[in-house]
């Protein structure tokens, strides 16, 4: 394509411009004529896209190398995202709504260039407004006008009339609720047992056409208030299980009845096949249902301030699976979010457990929501009689007072590798506010910086960064727990699950090791066998360092009560 001829093919998409923004036809074509090679770069061929404008528009973007800067000025070459638009206009729409709107922090930043109409002061005003930091941007832009007489599309008049821009921006598009109805997206396959009394596990083919029980084998499942469920075992081929043995392969189904939720659908990721002398065993991984969503793509993204269910139902559109929020959406926070989406649902659904900070649990299709899952029970853990291991960890290693955030690069042109990155907003160095506290050797610790394209506004990174640092010592605590069947002991303490509160207690003949309420956040253990011993991991969760000093003196109650009685009685018997 020829100048000339380029040039014909975006005039009228110019006038446009000037109609509908009163910016100078002449400035925005000339523009695209200087950035674009006269539309022969490859982000004009491939995607429209005359400005350089990165990220993406209604989910179409083009990945280009590009040459990024960090903190010191180091050039690094990675590949980025920018928008992709359906034709010229959308291209030039997008830089006339910047000189428009202006820039975040300066509405009227680019001010000077709307309703101007002497292009040479135009293009002087978008160098002085730092645009471009090519020192000659303005006279080049003056030759590119003068050379092919751009002026003579600074007039509309004559021209057919076009759609006015809105003088509001549109609405943002609401998407279906995905709030559970009581209607399955799927049920159960129906070849599967509908009365049973114990918890089983069956495989089936992809098509759900074959279905088969498995016997015999031990499953470690992992499960947690994030939602997502794993499990592997072992079975080894014998005369009687060729079948079902058989079906173990990739991509086919495994139910399984948990604890809490029976027929529970898993698709199996990994098998390892493994054969010594004449035996045969496969090892066999699955993840459950809700992984899925990872193959769901989001491609649109949202920029409002959004509530929990609005986040819900834009990235479970379009997918089998549906919520249940379990308590009030105002228990929630409404978080601003920028550049929502462009990512996988799975991605999406751990973003929206980082920012509104709510539990999961799964019951195949539906997603049950909590703002904090369980509650506080009467039931206690003793190393003397149903607690045979505990691990406790404290470590002072993560804890940091401060970090600077990053948000969004401003979209400039500068080639010059020795150039500061400059962006959207300045980057923010955020304090613990007791920091003086937890100083080491008389010095801050320092997390390492958040770096978030997304973000054009400092209040975003902030949010972020007061989630990043935390300079409270952390502590972990793991046991392995054994169940006790006893008659009287079954009267006073309750069952309990993920997300409850439980008390433990353990000591030695030196004293107590540990004690005090905890939060379970991860059960590990076999759903076949309700006489397993699980592991439990309880909530992280950090202390100051005098709390830690501090010694655990808390009345045990009936249980502990119970337990010293039991001994008195095994003692005065012997």
């Amino acid at each position: 394509m020829s100048n000339a001829s380029f040039i014909n093919e975006i005039a009228p998409h110019a006038q446009r411009i000037l109609k509908n923004y009163n910016i100078l036809a002449s400035l925005v074509i000339a523009q695209g004529c200087l950035e674009s090679g006269y539309g022969t770069s490859g982000l004009a061929t491939k995607g429209k896209n005359l400005f350089g404008i990165k990220g993406t528009y209604n989910g179409q973007y083009v990945l280009m190398w590009t040459t990024e800067y960090d903190k010191k000025g180091n050039a690094v070459r990675v590949q980025a995202k920018f928008r992709k638009y359906p034709s010229w206009y959308e291209s030039m729409q997008d830089l006339a709504k910047l000189y428009t709107n202006g820039l975040s922090w300066d509405k009227d930043h680019y001010k000077a260039i709307v309703g101007e109409t002497d292009y040479k002061k135009a293009t002087a005003a978008l160098v002085k407004a730092g645009y471009a930091t090519d020192p000659s941007y303005a006279t080049k832009l003056n030759s590119i006008i003068e050379t092919n007489k751009l002026t003579q599309y600074d007039s509309i008049e004559g021209l057919p009339a076009y759609p006015d821009e809105p003088s509001q921006p549109p609405v943002t598009p609401t998407y279906p609720s995905k709030e559970y109805d009581g209607n399955d997206a799927q049920p159960p396959n129906e070849k599967l047992p509908k009365d049973v009394y114990f918890n089983q596990i069956h495989v089936s083919s992809a098509s759900g056409d074959e279905v088969i029980e498995i016997t015999g084998v031990s499953i470690d499942l992992v499960d947690d208030t994030n939602g997502k469920k794993e499990f592997t075992f072992s079975i080894t081929r014998t005369e009687n299980n060729g079948a079902e043995f058989d079906l173990l392969m990739t991509d086919n189904i495994l139910y399984v009845d948990e604890m809490m939720f029976k027929k529970q659908k898993y698709y199996i990721t990994d098998v390892e096949i493994k054969q010594e002398n004449s035996i045969l065993t496969k090892t066999i991984k699955a993840s459950h249902v809700y992984l899925l969503l990872i193959n769901n793509y989001v491609h649109d993204t949202m920029n409002k301030k959004m509530t929990i269910k609005q986040a819900l139902d834009f990235v479970l559109k379009g997918t089998k699976f549906s919520y249940t929020l379990h308590g009030k959406e105002s228990n929630f926070p409404t978080i601003d979010q920028e550049n929502f989406g462009d990512k996988n649902s799975t991605e999406l659904m751990d973003q929206i457990v980082d920012d509104y900070e709510p539990e999961l649990d799964i019951d195949n299709y539906i997603i049950h929501v909590y703002e904090k899952m369980g509650k506080e029970i009467n039931h206690t853990l003793d190393s003397r009689l149903n607690m045979p291991g505990i691990t406790i960890k404290y470590s002072s290693k993560p804890c940091t007072t401060r970090a600077w955030g990053y948000g969004a690069l401003k979209d400039n042109k500068s080639t010059d590798p020795k150039k500061e990155p400059e962006y959207v907003f300045e980057p923010v160095l955020y304090r613990h506010p007791d920091e003086k506290k937890f100083l080491i050797d008389g010095m801050p610790r320092e997390a390492d910086p958040i770096r978030d394209e997304r973000c054009k506004k400092a209040s975003s990174i902030i949010s972020q960064l007061k989630k990043h640092v935390n300079p409270y010592p952390e502590i972990t605590v793991e046991v392995d727990y054994q169940y006790v069947y006893d008659e009287k002991l079954l009267k006073i303490q309750e069952n309990f699950w993920k997300g409850d509160t439980l008390h433990i207690l353990a000591d030695t003949g030196y004293g107590i090791t540990y004690e005090g309420d905890v939060r379970l956040l991860s059960i590990q253990y076999d759903p076949l066998n309700p006489y397993s011993s699980p592991k439990l991991t309880f909530a992280n969760y950090r202390k100051n360092i005098m709390d830690i000093q501090l010694s655990y003196a808390k009345k045990i109650r009936d249980v502990k009560r119970y337990f010293d009685d039991m001994r008195l009685v095994d003692f005065s018997a012997s």
